[in-house]
């Protein structure tokens, strides 16, 4: 499983997921009692507060090179906290520190031999990867955190090693579903808007059956609007364009079908059925005012709404229309293209 895993980061770019695995792969030999795993009596706590600050390190980091100067560093690093791990596994102050207790705990409680040091250490470590998730929502992130709370149950609950090694194989699942997803995401969404990308729009036109609605908008003179205002200013254009079209109704789904022009689609609806949804995006679109970014334009859209009513005359705002062709499938009309 770990060795799919590392074949699919490979192939798909993800190499933070490489070092992961590698660190995980010695927790899984030693519980599968590989004799020269089993010989490096790590310290259960200490190995396992190393696997969770391995996984928090490199849900940060970016999927740089494996070879090359970024990934011997980061070899490096894996490198230097097993060391730590082999090096001071018997030592009387590690042991004095891993054991140390904040407060008191009832023996009645079964908690008074839990090693308070890791319950510190797997809180703040849940919660940087929850923040991560929630900062940066992905299925990535997501599977990261569910792996690190994997390992904390199999560390407090002190489950037989079968039952660790199945925890192990359901780690391996998780890690190949997270780069499946992230690369999908990549291959089918558009990363400027965020809507789903035109090799999103040709899948889904597979499925679409014999009744459907397809229109094409278009920014109006946007050529001109970057020459004006350059190239920063038209994806934000492009970014509010993609904002408003993600809320049209009547059930239709939006995609970017590259630079400037968009798609909607309305499963088995028709013309006249999909015309007053598409003319109320449109006035949406146009109606709306477009703060030019500067330094001290808000990111926060309700901040930025704040100073649009508040603005005195100092920030420039402008207004972009689009246009639309929409067609319906009959007659002729039978192909997707």
């Amino acid at each position: 499983m770990f060795v799919a895993t590392i074949i699919l980061a490979l192939r798909f770019n993800q190499t933070r997921i490489i070092y992961i695995v590698l660190f995980l792969m010695i927790g899984w030999a030693t519980i599968a009692k590989i004799d020269d795993f089993q010989n490096l009596r790590l310290h259960s706590s200490l190995f396992f507060i190393s696997q969770l600050a391995v996984i928090c390190l490199f849900s940060f980091d970016q999927n740089k090179a494996v070879w090359g100067r970024h990934g011997l560093g980061r070899l490096l690093l894996l490198f230097i906290v097993f060391l730590i791990n082999y090096r001071f596994n018997q030592s009387i102050t590690l042991n004095q520190i891993l054991e140390f207790k904040f407060v008191t705990l009832s023996s009645t409680a079964n908690l008074s031999e839990t090693f308070q040091v890791d319950m510190l250490v797997v809180t703040i470590g849940l919660i940087v990867l929850f923040a991560r998730q929630l900062v940066k929502p992905n299925q990535m992130n997501a599977n990261l955190w569910a792996i690190a709370f994997g390992l904390t149950i199999m560390h407090f609950g002190k489950f037989d090693s079968q039952i660790q090694m199945i925890c192990y194989i359901l780690f391996g699942v998780l890690l190949i579903h997270a780069v499946l997803s992230d690369s999908y995401q990549m291959a089918f969404s558009d990363e400027l808007t965020g809507l789903a990308a035109r090799r999103a729009l040709l899948q889904s036109s597979i499925s679409l059956g014999k009744k459907y609605t397809l229109a094409m908008l278009d920014v109006d003179h946007f050529k001109k609007f970057n020459d004006t205002y350059g190239h920063d200013v038209g994806d934000q254009v492009l970014r509010l364009v993609a904002s408003k079209l993600d809320e049209v109704k009547g059930g239709g789904k939006a995609y970017r079908y590259g630079g400037e022009e968009f798609t909607i689609v309305f499963p088995n609806k028709s013309v006249n059925y999909a015309i007053p949804f598409l003319e109320q995006v449109r006035e949406n679109i146009a109606n709306y005012q477009m703060a030019i970014r500067n330094d001290d334009r808000p990111e926060e859209p309700q901040d930025g709404k704040s100073k649009r009513k508040k603005n005195t005359g100092g920030t420039k705002f402008v207004n972009v229309t689009i246009s639309i062709g929409v067609a319906e499938r009959e007659g002729e009309l039978k192909d997707f293209d």
